[in-house]
């Protein structure tokens, strides 16, 4: 979204700001990675070459709303066990051998990850092509006296 000067017709030495949506096409899947705490679109549309019913293309809009708390820095040792949750949302191709961002096993062995998300994004072309949005959804529950006897 930008604002757009606009001519005001009862006062022509004035101009409005309005909100004017704006397009633009994500080619690679390095585009389609949003970081935590990055700039983010406001809505995120994925679409694909066929029409609804009215004539507009099919797809789906994402709305990324959710805080999932702080992930590691980048230099701990662990970091590459848990590196889905640097990005709020990364768009890659569909691949059959990355049927999951993360491993049960990686919990166990965070230092050598069985799956290593950040590997899923490797700058491959996303236009036109079978997609998966990686959405990190969640949100950071510090438990407090309130709690009980629900969160001990």
């Amino acid at each position: 979204m930008v604002f757009v000067p606009m001519a005001v017709p009862w006062s022509p030495e004035h101009q409005l700001q309005r909100l004017q949506v704006t397009r633009k096409l994500l080619e690679t899947e390095e585009q389609a990675a949003f970081l935590v705490g990055s700039a983010t679109p406001r809505y995120l549309y994925l679409a694909s070459n066929h029409s609804n019913k009215w004539g507009h293309p099919r797809g789906y809009r994402i709305q990324m709303l959710s805080f999932a708390g702080e992930p590691l820095p980048q230099n701990s040792s662990m970091a590459r066990g848990f590196s889905w949750e640097r990005y709020q949302l990364a768009v890659t191709q569909r691949k059959e051998e990355e049927p999951s961002s993360s491993s049960v096993f990686n919990q166990n062995d965070p230092w050598a990850p069985t799956v290593d998300f950040s590997d899923f994004i490797n700058n491959e072309t996303i236009a036109g092509k079978d997609l998966v949005a990686w959405v990190t959804a969640g949100f950071l529950h510090i438990p407090h006296a309130e709690d009980i006897p629900n969160t001990v």
